[in-house]
């Protein structure tokens, strides 16, 4: 943390530096549960290289910090403003935290679910996985109704890639496919399915069909370009 702050102090440094700098940074602070001082740099960035790619990097980590506190109406206005980002990845992520937000905010009782969420969601942040899957879990023992489920799988998936637990993940994002045909993430388990059996699990065949079920059932995917990209080469297209 201390050296970050010193080297943006340093002579001869790049104000796109500064920026990287200063939103690295801000995960710090993060991390070392200093919120405020995060959201300030955060906004900081999000300010100076406004319509840039850095500073909507730095307003979708603003929103996600505003979505872990808690404060989802800020994050959702965030959130708005960054699905006309040219950065399709930041657009589409913006998109998926928006909706989630807005779909998990009708009731108290939904609010309350997904504020449970957002604090399994920040233990993840700050590499605290199994906190964050104990988190996770109680949601449904606390809200048994709540309509968080395929949001819960997801964040469970992510959790069993980043510990190579490929197989549990390939599993659960099988659910969310077959579960939840019309739900945000479904797509993106389509994609994050295919490329664990193409890339992890050595399963060229069942990659196939899960890039050619995105592109055919999802063809207004952010995915589906490079789904279809894969696929072919996967064929031995070339193309």
């Amino acid at each position: 943390e201390t050296a970050l702050e010193e080297a943006i102090k340093l002579p001869g440094i790049s104000v796109s530096e500064i920026g990287q700098l200063k939103l690295d940074l801000g995960d710090i602070y993060i991390l070392t549960a200093q919120p405020w001082e995060a959201f300030l740099v955060y906004e900081q960035v999000s300010k100076q290289f406004e319509g840039q790619a850095m500073g909507n990097e730095a307003r979708y980590r603003s929103a996600k910090l505003s979505f872990y506190q808690g404060n989802f109406e800020y994050s959702n206005g965030q959130c708005l403003v960054l699905k006309a980002a040219t950065s399709q990845l930041i657009a589409n992520d913006a998109l998926n935290l928006g909706l989630l937000i807005t779909d998990n905010t009708q009731t108290p009782n939904d609010s309350s679910a997904l504020k449970m969420y957002a604090d399994a969601e920040m233990l993840l942040f700050r590499n605290l996985p199994e906190k964050s899957i104990k988190k996770l879990d109680s949601i449904s023992i606390t809200y048994p109704n709540n309509s968080l489920a395929d949001a819960i799988l997801m964040t469970k998936a992510k959790i069993f890639i980043k510990a190579d637990d490929n197989q549990k993940a390939a599993d659960i994002l099988k659910k969310i496919t077959e579960d939840f045909k019309d739900g945000i993430w479904t797509d993106d388990a389509l994609f994050t399915l295919a490329d664990l059996y193409e890339k992890k699990l050595n399963d060229i065949a069942q990659a196939k069909i899960y890039f050619q079920k995105l592109i055919t059932d999802y063809p207004g995917s952010m995915f589906s370009a490079e789904a279809r990209k894969r696929f072919r080469n996967l064929r031995g297209d070339g193309v």
